[in-house]
């Protein structure tokens, strides 16, 4: 039997033995918790903040098609890294201002999407203009004050002997575009037919719509931008038969994928310019996501690689695509211009197709406190000669184009009138602008350049308005806030030495510069005070003179093809909306070679959009439509 001091000593034995398990158990879970949350941590620094990959997608296995080399480059301007750089980023971001996180754009699009342009302008004239058949019986008579002869440009009216067209447009995204047609009757004129033009399943309309009629009034064209469910861009050509004008009828059209930018008619062939755009991260197997296609609805088919133009320095991922359509609308020549957009000018040989961007000068000597950029223009020439469309070449110039009437060809030279534009980036991150004019002349055979008049405008001021006329050029400038204006008159007989003179500051500016009644120079644009004034000038030897104006506290619209000009009669006719009372009126305006003044003003019922309104006079009235149900007609007085 063990003695109580045996019996202490077990006691303690077992106690320190217990102590050592614990401490050894506890040492063991210190360890496993160690480990564990190291694991955790390795974890989630893993899922955190691992970076996201950043490296262009793999596109090799399509090394052995034609598109290739386009594909590479498209790849570069269309990848979207991603907007964080890692999860933590990611899922935190909302937590950004305190936590120094960037928030990311969620809204950001494709490095230069596509920017719409709309449809370029003419005007409309009462008698057939340059371009227009003027044929017998019930043919096409042109009311569109087209910039070239021959060249027939697009609107939302058009005329034969006995009736009017007008294409309803009112709602850029819309169901339904309307042809209506009306009976051309003096008092008697009415609505006669109406065609609902819908969209083909899965599509919808974006945008304005233009048409045309043919020379014999039976057929009349429409160019209709479209959209897809799944994002695409299309442009519709519908072609409508309307040789009986109460029983309109649809009876085809194909599709060229982009959106509509302007098209033109020469002789029995349409000229169609659309702007296509690629999309963020295209699938390059399926084609239509990063190639221009024509063709039938759902059989349309890519441009073949020789039909595309781009260079390796392109930096945008977009096409201007000029098609050429026969009057069966098949496909006669296609031309695709990776990167060039906006304006657009046809002559009577040629297409000019622009490209804005922007470029670092060097500050010729000044002191700058950071880099100078320089807006610029590259003006691509494609010949529609012959049967199909051939590349000529492309002209750079300083300064952005203000629209077509800013182009224009003679003698196998391009004349060219820009806004120059330098910015000067500061220590401080703001910028400074300088503004002026400038205008270029190139040889079309090598694209030289033949001469240059540089910064004749006033300090700060932009082109607003430029009409070419044989070998002068008429250009008004202004700073458009401030509402004053010069308009020069600029001799291009002797390209080595370019002289101009000009009418000092007027106030307002013209938006629209137009060659009118008796030689003048007709001015369509803002008073002092914000609202309309037309002006006339004199071209008087070797100056420029202002004869005459009229001024109306009015809105108005700059869409040249709204306005009606009549030269010979010295006639200016357009939709105005008074400043007081929302009054919309058509205005009939004459100059009578010394003053200019309203002859016959009409009250159009209903809010209407000036911009889309239109006429014409015929026999002697004058007939305004500004919907498919809305015409007045009204007889323009005697002018003595």
């Amino acid at each position: 039997m063990n003695t109580s001091k045996q019996r202490t000593e077990e006691i303690v034995r077992r106690a320190a033995a217990q102590r050592a398990a614990r401490a050894k158990n506890r040492r063991a879970w210190l360890l496993a918790v160690t480990a564990g949350c190291l694991l955790l941590a390795v974890a989630a620094y893993l899922i955190l903040f691992i970076p996201y990959p950043s490296a262009l997608p793999d596109i090799s296995r399509f090394s052995g098609s034609p598109y290739y080399p386009l594909m590479q480059r498209l790849n570069e301007l269309t990848y979207t890294p991603p907007r964080y750089q890692n999860n933590f980023e990611a899922w935190f971001s909302d937590l950004g201002g305190w936590l120094g996180i960037p928030s990311g754009d969620a809204d950001a699009e494709a490095p230069d999407a596509n920017e719409p342009a709309g449809p370029a302008g003419g005007g409309d004239s009462s008698a057939a203009g340059p371009g227009g058949s003027g044929a017998e019986g019930d043919g096409s008579v042109e009311v569109t004050d087209n910039q070239e002869a021959g060249v027939t440009e697009g609107d939302l009216f058009k005329r034969t002997r006995t009736h009017l067209f007008y294409l309803n447009n009112q709602s850029a995204y819309s169901d339904l575009t309307v042809l209506a047609s009306f009976t051309l009757a003096a008092a008697d004129s009415a609505p006669c037919g109406r065609l609902e033009i819908a969209p083909e399943a899965d599509t919808y309309f974006t945008g304005e719509a233009e048409m045309y009629l043919s020379e014999d009034g039976g057929t009349v064209t429409v160019f209709r931008p479209v959209g897809t469910k799944s994002g695409g861009t299309y442009t519709a050509v519908i072609a409508v038969d309307v040789s009986d004008p109460a029983k309109m009828r649809e009876t085809g059209r194909v599709y060229l994928s982009g959106s509509y930018v302007t098209s033109r008619v020469v002789g029995e062939e349409f000229l169609l310019v659309s702007n296509f755009a690629v999309r963020r991260d295209p699938d390059f197997s399926d084609e239509s996501q990063f190639l221009p296609q024509f063709g039938a609805p759902g059989a349309l088919e890519s441009l073949p690689m020789e039909d595309i133009v781009w260079s390796e320095d392109a930096d945008a991922a977009r096409y201007t695509v000029l098609c050429r359509l026969g009057e069966d609308l098949s496909l006669r020549g296609c031309e695709a211009f990776l990167s060039f957009s906006r304006q657009v000018y046809v002559s009577q040989d040629n297409v000019f197709l622009t490209r804005g961007y922007t470029a670092e000068v060097q500050a010729c000597g000044e002191i700058v406190s950071g880099p100078v950029r320089e807006s610029r223009t590259e003006i691509a020439c494609v010949s529609y000669g012959g049967g199909g469309l051939s590349y000529r070449g492309c002209a750079d110039v300083a300064g952005s184009v203000h629209n077509q009437y800013s182009m224009d060809e003679a003698e196998d030279t391009l004349r060219v009138v820009t806004t120059l534009s330098r910015s000067e980036a500061s220590v401080f991150g703001s910028s400074s602008v300088e503004k002026n004019a400038a205008l270029y002349v190139f040889d079309l055979d090598g694209f030289s350049l033949l001469a240059a008049l540089e910064n004749f405008a006033p300090a700060g001021e932009e082109v607003t308005s430029v009409r070419f006329e044989e070998d002068v050029a008429w250009v008004c400038t202004a700073v458009r806030i401030e509402l004053t204006d010069p308009v020069f008159r600029i001799d291009l007989t002797d390209l080595s030495h370019i002289t101009y003179t000009e009418t000092g500051d007027i106030d307002g500016y013209s938006s629209s510069l137009i060659n009118f009644a008796g030689g003048t120079l007709l001015g369509v644009g803002y008073g002092e005070d914000g609202g309309f004034k037309a002006e006339v000038y004199e071209k008087a030897e070797g100056a420029v003179l202002p004869v005459a104006a009229y001024e109306r506290q009015a809105f108005f619209s700059e869409e040249y093809k709204s306005y009606l000009i009549d030269r010979e009669n010295g006639l200016l006719g357009l939709h105005l909306c008074d400043f007081a009372g929302w009054e919309d009126v058509y205005v009939l305006l004459r100059f009578d070679g010394s003053g200019i003044a309203p002859v016959l003003e009409l009250a159009l019922e209903g809010r209407g959009f000036p911009d889309r309104t239109r006429a014409c006079i015929a026999e002697g009235w004058l007939y305004v439509v500004w919907g498919e149900e809305s015409i007045l007609a009204a007889p323009v007085p005697a002018l003595a």
